[in-house]
């Protein structure tokens, strides 16, 4: 069954910007005026929305759009608010600020003698003056429902009444997130096919959070909203995201609701098995172990990496050794900016010696020299000019005690890891390079999946 809904909106197009670009072709009569609009999508699943404005055929609506699209202006920019007549109107409000335009086409379905333009597009946030009793519930992405059934056991149908116990147990809680609780929940519903002898039960994944304060605004819960979708996908491996939101308003004046609507694009996961079983026993231990402090701090490189581990699922060997080499790089490279337990990482480039600077330089490329003889007669002269351009590389410790110290500094043991860091960035430079390894990196995965894994828990949990 597809769920879908329609909002009509009426809108208001926003053309007397846009005279110079006109004009020429359609005259200086141009203003803005109110039309009809409809937002159909998907209420079940994630899919494109189609956004449908109906126009007068004299409008030229269509041609106009594909002029401007023509001279780059976002044709979304011009759709605004209803035009009011009344001050005490308060018109409901598309949002395109995170939207992208995936199509604009003519359609042939006329309604009440306008002419329809329909505008494929990814995502929108309506306004609504309308209430939403909560402060926020986000419809969730498939991958969750396999998770989801472990905190839900169903009863049997009975043959009557009193033995009709749908639901046996629900093992979901209430669980603080700093400021906030949420919780995770099935929402059932049926077919209303009266007639038929089956009847279909359908589900929907939500997450719900409540603000005791009421004091967040409505895209402070949003984030805290994503924040958790991504402790989700992190805990049971796999993406998992919200489609459709209602959030609660109290910063904009007039408007009491946040309907968000998204095109959650990501690969469907049947797979139950997961790495954190043993550590944590429910999503809600974990949540409930992670630091919201430490996770906000580095909750930009989180919503960066993690997504990253996924793509290790999908793709073939080499492509994941690289992925995750570079995910090992990243945070590396993130802990020369930032501190970890109050204490900055600072790689150690060069080994320490005895004398200085200068006489060290001068030490070691008067070695280098002493090579000279077993250096071919004919480039003997061209090798000690160059003597003085290998004295950096001598000086340098190499990229394996970056990691090791990396390791250290984040207080998890090199030891534990069956990684030879030499050979894994020995692998590492031939794939950049175009060759193939020689050897079977396939072991290498799962000790680098949870070596990237130790790390993003030394980032969220004390």
């Amino acid at each position: 069954m597809r769920g879908y809904f329609r909002h009509d909106i009426t809108i208001s197009l926003d053309i007397e910007s846009y005279k110079d670009k006109l004009s020429e072709t359609y005259g200086e009569d141009l203003s803005n005026c109110n039309y009809d609009s409809r937002l159909i999508y998907n209420q079940r699943n994630p899919e494109h929305l189609i956004l449908t404005i109906f126009y007068k055929q004299s409008d030229f609506l269509f041609e106009k759009f594909e002029l401007l699209k023509k001279n780059g202006i976002n044709i979304l920019s011009l759709i605004k608010p209803k035009i009011n007549t009344h001050h005490w109107e308060h018109p409901d409000i598309l949002d395109f600020t995170h939207s992208a335009i995936i199509e604009i086409q003519e359609s042939s379905y006329w309604e009440h003698n306008k002419k329809p333009v329909v505008i494929t597009i990814d995502n929108t946030d309506i306004l609504l003056n309308g209430g939403y009793s909560g402060d926020a519930r986000f419809k969730l992405t498939e991958n969750v429902f396999q998770h989801l059934d472990e905190y839900i056991i169903y009863g049997d149908l009975g043959g009557h009444r009193w033995e009709n116990k749908f639901i046996e147990k629900d093992g979901n809680r209430e669980t603080i997130f700093g400021p906030i609780n949420f919780i995770l929940s099935f929402e059932h519903s049926y077919e209303q096919k009266y007639s038929k002898q089956n009847i279909n039960i359908l589900r929907d994944a939500y997450l719900t959070i409540t603000d005791s304060t009421k004091k967040l605004t409505d895209k402070e819960l949003v984030q805290i909203g994503e924040s958790l979708c991504l402790l989700m996908s992190f805990y049971w491996s796999k993406p998992i995201d919200y489609f459709i939101a209602i959030i609660r308003v109290n910063d904009i004046e007039n408007y009491r609701t946040r309907e968000i609507l998204k095109y959650s694009n990501h690969f469907i996961d049947n797979s139950q098995a997961f790495l954190f079983k043993e550590k944590f026993e429910t999503l809600y231990d974990f949540v409930g172990s992670v630091d919201y402090g430490k996770f906000i701090t580095n909750s930009d490189i989180l919503s960066e990496i993690i997504p990253r581990i996924f793509k290790t699922k999908n793709i073939d060997e080499i492509s994941a050794f690289m992925v995750l080499y570079n995910i090992i790089e990243k945070i590396r490279n993130y802990y020369l900016t930032t501190t970890f337990s109050g204490k900055q990482f600072v790689i150690k480039e060069e080994f320490d010696f005895k004398i200085g600077k200068k006489k060290t330089n001068e030490y070691i490329k008067n070695k280098i020299k002493e090579i000279k003889e077993i250096v071919a007669d004919s480039e003997v002269e061209e090798f000690e000019n160059k003597a003085s351009d290998k004295v950096t590389f001598i000086r340098k410790t190499g990229l394996k005690d970056q990691f090791d110290s990396l390791l250290t500094y984040l207080e998890l043991e090199p030891k534990s890891y069956d990684i030879d860091f030499v050979n894994l960035i020995k692998i590492r430079n031939n794939i950049y390079h175009g060759k193939l390894p020689e050897e079977n990196i396939k072991p290498y995965i799962p000790q680098m999946t949870n070596l990237v894994n130790d790390m993003i828990f030394k980032m969220i949990i004390n």
